[in-house]
């Protein structure tokens, strides 16, 4: 999971129009894991009422830090009270486990208490916190994009740090030069 390498198999997950899963319906998920065990992402264009202050407090990290900001996002179904956190720019120097996804150059996530506390330090850097995630099971992820249920995109810093999250969504779609409502995803296999 740690490395300075990005993960070649990282992108954007857009849910097709189509999409009916409530949990999934017009997300944009950050890919952050894609291997023969399964997949886990970041829904990253859904805000929850909760505050930065109190997420930090809770992990008691220091709230006098400025490296965290903006919406906590609501990051996926599983496991709601696990944190992430999405950032850019080096990887703070800690421990040699420390998780921590390289998605791209200077793309980054981790659910590590160290990573975001040296973070939360930094004013300089992008960065946000999500809590809970989406999981996929071996295979399963496989199969969603087989039948028509994700489009794959390339990562895109300016994606998960310049967009507005309630805007993610139609910018994703607007970058494949179609309109949402002419999309229409089928099946690999028909």
């Amino acid at each position: 999971m740690s490395g300075a390498d990005p993960n070649p198999h990282t992108g954007l997950l857009v849910a097709s129009p189509q999409m009916l899963d409530p949990n999934f319906a017009r997300t944009v998920v950050l890919l952050c894991d894609f291997n023969e065990e399964g997949a886990l992402g970041i829904v990253v264009n859904r805000t929850i009422d909760v505050e930065i202050g109190e997420v930090l407090r809770q992990m008691e990290v220091s709230e006098e830090t400025s490296g965290i900001s903006g919406p906590v996002l609501w990051g996926g179904p599983v496991q709601p009270g696990a944190v992430f956190l999405t950032f850019a720019g080096e990887t703070p120097h800690t421990a040699e486990e420390t998780p921590v996804f390289t998605l791209s150059a200077g793309l980054h996530v981790s659910p590590a208490r160290d990573v975001i506390e040296a973070v939360a330090r930094n004013e300089a850097v992008d960065a946000f916190i999500s809590l809970g995630y989406a999981g996929w099971a071996a295979g399963q992820l496989d199969v969603e994009i087989a039948e028509g249920s994700w489009i794959f995109l390339d990562v895109d810093p300016d994606v998960v740090f310049t967009i507005p999250p309630n805007k993610r969504y139609d910018y994703c779609l607007s970058t494949l030069g179609i309109s949402p409502h002419l999309l229409w995803m089928q099946p690999v296999n028909e």
